[in-house]
């Protein structure tokens, strides 16, 4: 009996040996586990950003890495592939970073984490919360971000910020008695730089000329809107001598400036305040929404962790 076996052998056991090489292969090279469950995520997004009222959610996950594109789309992904979700509602930012916009999300109330801006009066602070909402938006959008163990997602309404511009005021001493100058002041200019015209009431005080005590000139005007100027003159016995303590009281409160002693010299009694616009950031953030018909401004704010 020829027990050898035949060449063609050979060749069927290399073809069947190769044949279970490449599909071991392959069987190796799929994937062992899921990819992230980017639907779960996005329908507690969804829940949250559809809320007629404010609302937060934690929701836990099993992605490394997640993406918010212009807070319509989701995106997650881990070592076993890739799954995006698009949100039902555009309102959503990822804040991560933002230590501040964190603590709100956190539930930190809007009133507690922006109390300094509140307290002030020359700040927006409306406007500042939602300037940082627009900053993350920009920094974060479209940008892979450490997705940790779970997302953090709350709905956020605020209200507008009681706050008005104040005008810039300064004065300048241009002209005095003799020549040269002996100290006394016959001619201050005012210079405005605000919002709307105002009726201004002018308080020069300084020791009156040939008298040994101090004296109070007084003198009411308008600034137009815009920029605009006046010139607070006195006659030579009338003049004030430096320094000099300049009042100006306005529709926004009181500007001063005291020991004026400078000829020539401008000094600043107001500042001026500029604050932000909250209705223009909200304008230029599609992800705020501005509720005109309750006066707010709303916002759904995302942390990974």
């Amino acid at each position: 009996m020829d027990l050898e076996a035949p060449v063609d052998a050979w060749y069927v056991w290399f073809g069947v040996s190769a044949a279970s090489v490449v599909i071991a292969g392959v069987v190796l090279g799929l994937p062992t586990g899921p990819p992230p469950d980017a639907n779960g995520v996005g329908n507690s997004i969804d829940r949250i950003a559809g809320s007629p009222y404010s609302a937060s959610t934690v929701h836990e996950h099993d992605a490394d890495e997640l993406r918010l594109q212009e807070g319509t789309t989701l995106e997650l992904r881990n070592e076993h592939g890739r799954a995006h979700s698009s949100l039902a509602y555009g309102n959503v930012v990822l804040v991560t970073g933002d230590e501040r916009l964190e603590n709100v999300t956190y539930g930190d109330s809007f009133g507690d984490e922006f109390e300094a801006e509140l307290e002030r009066d020359d700040i927006d602070a409306t406007a500042e919360f939602l300037g940082r909402i627009n900053e993350s938006h920009e920094t974060t959008d479209d940008e892979w971000y450490p997705a940790g163990d779970r997302v953090v997602v709350r709905t956020v309404t605020v209200q507008p910020d009681d706050v008005t511009a104040r005008p810039r005021i300064t004065a300048e001493v241009v002209d005095g008695l003799g020549e040269p100058n002996t100290g006394f002041a016959t001619d201050i200019r005012f210079e405005y730089d605000g919002d709307g015209s105002e009726r201004a009431d002018i308080s020069v005080v300084g020791q009156g000329y040939g008298e040994e005590e101090d004296v109070q000139r007084r003198e009411s005007t308008w600034f137009r809107d815009g920029a605009d100027s006046t010139m607070f003159s006195l006659e030579n016995t009338s003049s004030v001598s430096e320094p000099l303590d300049l009042t100006v009281d306005v529709d926004d409160g009181t500007c001063e400036a005291g020991d004026v002693s400078e000829f020539g010299e401008e000094v600043v009694l107001c500042e001026g305040t500029d604050p932000e616009d909250a209705d223009q950031i909200a304008n230029e953030t599609t992800q705020i929404t501005v509720d005109e018909s309750a006066g707010e401004y709303r916002v759904t704010l995302v942390v990974a962790e």
